[in-house]
């Protein structure tokens, strides 16, 4: 069983984590794992936390862009990530992308290897003649290239898999056209590359304009009717203003509406799922007669949609159909439109000629479902593809064997409707049925029971934290509670590896359910502090449920409810956001995101709630503990007045002003130390009267410990509270005695000492 340790604070946790794995705070009392470490003192290694690898079906995953590649592999636009799925053994890896996405990330690392670049978000995926793997990445406002090999692609010297800028400048404001494509404002949403070569952009939806088509020349020639220069760029489609017009005319002079994704068809005609059009358009490569219809070089023409939003027409004229917000489309190897009709949950093919696909007799110029039923859901695999649920399928993409893959985005998956019967993605399937080959039905984690560096974590901008004790690791992310082992052993009544990461609580969804039952089948929102007591019981701080929950460790009587090992329960909280309760029970009690929790030595609970400006206490037994009697099973604030503020310093803690305090911690003398985080402090409550920090201090009041309330960087090697801070998050105390602080918007770990 586990020894009790202090939870460390949400900030400390995100800043710091690759750094307690390194066992470079080891003063915090944080052994590194014998199993785990490597390098010599002062090294970093990464203990948990990948790409997310393995078979497909395990790994978690949010789908949007697909694009097919030589060799079998179907590669995956996943928020941040570029993945590869294989098409033999179904296996899944990264090849782009480390996983760290959220608001504000852009892109970083080009010129360096892929998969540790950062990426934004991966909104359009294609595959060049030489293997490469283009991006489109729209929180960035770039497209990139991930070399397959090593040579001189989009005129840049590249090396196998490292990945470069070959478009935007990083503003989403339109500009360059007939300059360099690395100075020119883009949007990018969708990208392809034509049979010359050439990189096609679908410039999305920026803030000056929007909604054109554009074009990186890959040589010095004449393309879609303009004369380019290798390098340039240039548009060919969209005039700039979003709306419907222009069709059987210069595609240039037309508007577009949201042109989610790209295709080229085998006469090299360029097709765009113009969105909020609810159509699919083609501009024509040459003078010909095209779906049915007469068209004109460098004209563009709705081949399927009548612009009303609905769901209508299959067996008959697809220029008559309606659709709903198509959001992808590709070719397959017969020619024929494949369109992901994401807001009619369907995907649907328009015949280019007459005969049997996909299992049906189709007429040329004819549109037809192929795949969904038209209900939102997840349901039917390994049963025909049309009578299946899909959950607003984003992206399609045919891979070399003919198969239709399909993003169903909303479900969290990669599926594929089998185009012959044999086996594919490591399952035998039958021609015309669906089969989930990718995604685990969740975002953002994934690896429960194997590998701790395989597994996917803390993917996101959500809060985390992290405690440890005897080698063994315990996180929160997302929605999930880890548990990695170090040492083998029974924990949560399961049998665990020594190296091995088990997901302990949280089914992967957000919300609030599960009391009394298993804690895997729970749901946690937004768990943004951790900490194990006494009995090892793992105690988390639900802080978009307003409450905090304990996963019994095993089977007993804790905070005084029956608890089950393994099981979840609520000891303080009753889920509304307020303030109420003090000196009744925690359970009946309200608080107010609670960001932070940790256990004193008394086995007390010290919660951190956060929005109402408190730090509390959940009493553990009957007895006097921060100078208040106190009642088992009930809660008390401890600091805090409840006004956003400060002052109180040198007097009560109850009748001192906080602002949104974050982290707590309890030093080796019983002290409360509390990261004040939008004061840009930290505080201690004194436990009783001494000497501490440097200060004299008396029982029950509060101090100053470090920072001097101006958000900043200073101080070093002078006094604690003369030094500025920059929002610390978290707070721990290590086994010397000294403060460690978590300087989150200062990228430090800082300590005073004790």
């Amino acid at each position: 069983m586990m020894s009790p340790v202090t939870g460390q604070g949400r900030g400390l946790a995100r800043l710091a984590g690759a750094v307690l794995a390194a066992g470079l705070v080891a003063g915090l009392a944080v052994p590194v794992p014998p199993a785990l470490a490597a390098g010599s003192p002062g090294t970093i290694t990464t203990v948990a936390g990948g790409p997310g690898r393995g078979p497909g079906q395990n790994v978690s995953q949010d789908p949007n862009a697909l694009a097919a590649g030589p060799g079998g592999a179907v590669y995956v636009g996943d928020v941040a990530v570029v993945r590869e799925l294989m098409t033999a053994k179904g296996w899944e890896g990264a090849v782009a992308g480390d996983l760290d996405t959220g608001p504000g990330v852009r892109f970083t690392g080009d010129g360096g290897p892929a998969v540790r670049a950062r990426l934004g978000n991966v909104s359009g995926l294609a595959v060049d003649a030489a293997g490469n793997v283009i991006v489109a990445d729209n929180a960035s406002y770039r497209v990139l290239v991930v070399a397959a090999r090593t040579g001189t692609f989009y005129g840049q010297a590249m090396t196998a898999g490292h990945i470069y800028i070959v478009a935007g400048d990083g503003t989403p404001a339109y500009s360059g056209d007939g300059g360099p494509a690395t100075s020119a404002g883009m949007d990018p949403q969708a990208v392809a590359v034509d049979p010359a070569g050439n990189l096609v952009i679908s410039d999305f939806a920026n803030s000056i304009a929007s909604d054109r088509v554009r074009v990186v020349a890959a040589s010095t020639g004449t393309f879609y009717g303009q004369a380019m220069t290798a390098g340039d760029i240039y548009t060919i489609a969209g005039g700039g203003t979003p709306g419907y017009t222009g069709d059987g005319g210069p595609a240039t002079s037309a508007k577009l509406h949201l042109p989610e994704a790209l295709a080229f068809d085998t006469a090299g005609n360029l097709v765009i799922a113009d969105a909020d059009n609810n159509r699919v358009r083609v501009v024509a490569a040459s003078t010909g007669t095209f779906y049915g219809q007469a068209m004109t070089a460098g004209d563009i023409y709705a081949v399927a949609g009548n612009g009303k939003s609905g769901y209508s027409g299959d067996g008959g004229p697809a220029v008559s159909a309606e659709l709903k917000s198509p959001h992808g489309v590709t070719v397959d190897a017969a020619g024929n439109l494949v369109v992901a009709d994401s807001g009619n949950n369907r995907v649907r093919v328009v015949a280019a000629s007459t005969g049997t696909f996909y299992g049906q007799a189709m007429t040329a110029g004819d549109i037809y479902t192929v795949a969904g039923n038209g209900t939102p859901g997840y349901s039917g695999n390994d049963g025909p593809a049309a009578s299946a649920e899909l959950a607003y399928p984003y992206g399609v993409a045919v891979d070399g064997a003919g198969n239709l893959v399909i993003a169903d985005s909303d479900n969290y998956r990669v599926r594929v409707v089998a185009a012959s019967t044999g086996t594919f993605y490591g399952q035998a399937m039958t021609a015309g049925d669906i089969y989930a080959v990718a995604g685990n039905g969740t975002i953002g984690s994934s690896g429960s029971g194997g590998l701790a560096v395989n597994a996917e974590l803390m993917r996101g901008s959500s809060a985390s934290d992290v405690a440890v004790d005897s080698g063994n690791y315990v996180l929160v992310q997302s929605f999930r509670a880890w548990f990695i082992c170090q040492t083998a052993g029974t924990y949560f009544g399961r049998a665990m590896t020594a190296g091995d990461i088990y997901a302990v609580a949280g089914n992967g969804k957000q919300g609030y359910s599960g009391d009394g039952g298993p804690a895997l089948s729970a749901k946690l929102y937004v768990p943004s502090g951790v900490a194990v007591d006494a009995a090892g019981n793992l105690v988390i701080a639900d802080t978009y449920n307003n409450r905090v929950r304990v996963v019994a460790a095993r089977t007993g009587t804790f905070y005084g409810q029956a608890m089950t090992a393994g099981d979840i329960y609520t000891v303080a909280g009753d889920g509304g956001h307020g303030y109420s309760g003090d000196a009744g029970p925690a359970t009946a009690a309200e608080l107010a995101r609670p960001d932070g929790v940790t256990v004193d030595a008394a086995g007390n609970l010290v919660i951190a709630d956060t929005s109402n400006y408190r730090v509390r206490v959940v009493a553990a037994r009957t007895g006097t503990f921060y100078g208040q009697a106190m009642t088992a099973g009930d809660i008390y604030t401890i600091a805090g007045n409840g006004t956003a503020g400060h002052s109180g310093d040198g007097g009560p803690a109850t009748a001192a002003t906080l602002a949104s305090p974050e982290g707590v911690a309890v030093d080796g003398s019983g002290n409360l130390v509390i990261a004040d985080t939008g004061n840009e402090r930290v505080r201690v409550v004194a436990a009783s009267t001494g000497t501490f920090y440097g200060q004299a201090m008396t029982a029950g009041d509060i101090y100053t410990a470090a920072g001097n309330g101006t958000a900043g960087y200073s101080g070093d090697g002078g006094p604690a509270a003369s030094a500025e801070l920059y929002t610390p998050e978290g707070v721990a105390v290590d086994g010397s005695g000294n403060l460690v602080i978590a300087d989150s918007q200062n990228g430090l770990v800082r300590l005073v000492s004790g």
